[in-house]
């Protein structure tokens, strides 16, 4: 199964950018060749293709629904379509509606099942690369969560547990010249 998981988010916002880390810390795991793994700062229109690309679409966010700083969820199926109706996350088109939107537009393929892990945030209104306390303290659990729903092995969620990465390269700063990821 082609599985895409979509990481969004705004890193220069605070907590919105719990998607991207979690996707770094994803992307540094040796996982199967048919899950690809992509930061996307962007949930729009572009986003598209990326949906009508895959069986299984995995999207980590942050999230402001009023639940505890760094409560993370995982939604699927109709729960999923119960919370994000006419909801946005953080981004400008809604989940509800890109997932329609690329039903309608290649109605010959059934649609990806779609899978949203989000985390909690506390701090959206200011600029600022670092996570609040509690929002860091759950990307290990959005990350093990992603893990649980692509099957990894037991040895991969160990080794994704050593992976936390200090807040500097988490964010993609840039050291000597290189990006640091």
């Amino acid at each position: 199964m082609r599985t895409r998981v979509l990481c969004l988010g705004n890193e220069l916002v605070r907590d919105d950018g719990a998607g991207i880390r979690v996707g770094r810390i994803l992307l540094r795991l040796p996982l199967p060749p048919e899950v690809q793994v992509e930061l996307a700062p962007h949930l729009g229109f572009d986003l598209l293709d990326a949906v009508a690309s895959a069986e299984r679409i995995v999207l980590v966010d942050a999230m402001s629904t009023g639940r505890p700083p760094g409560t993370c969820v995982t939604l699927d199926g109709r729960a999923l379509e119960r919370h994000a109706a006419g909801a946005s996350l953080s981004h400008t088109l809604g989940i509800a509606e890109l997932m329609e939107l690329a039903h309608r537009l290649a109605p010959e393929r059934p649609p990806a099942s779609l899978v949203f892990v989000g985390i909690e945030g506390a701090a959206f209104s200011d600029y600022g690369r670092e996570l609040s306390p509690a929002v860091e303290a759950a990307i290990p659990e959005a990350v093990d969560a992603v893990l649980r729903i692509l099957g990894a092995s037991e040895e991969i969620r160990a080794m994704a547990k050593e992976l936390r990465l200090p807040a500097a390269a988490a964010s993609g700063e840039r050291a000597g010249g290189r990006w640091r990821v």
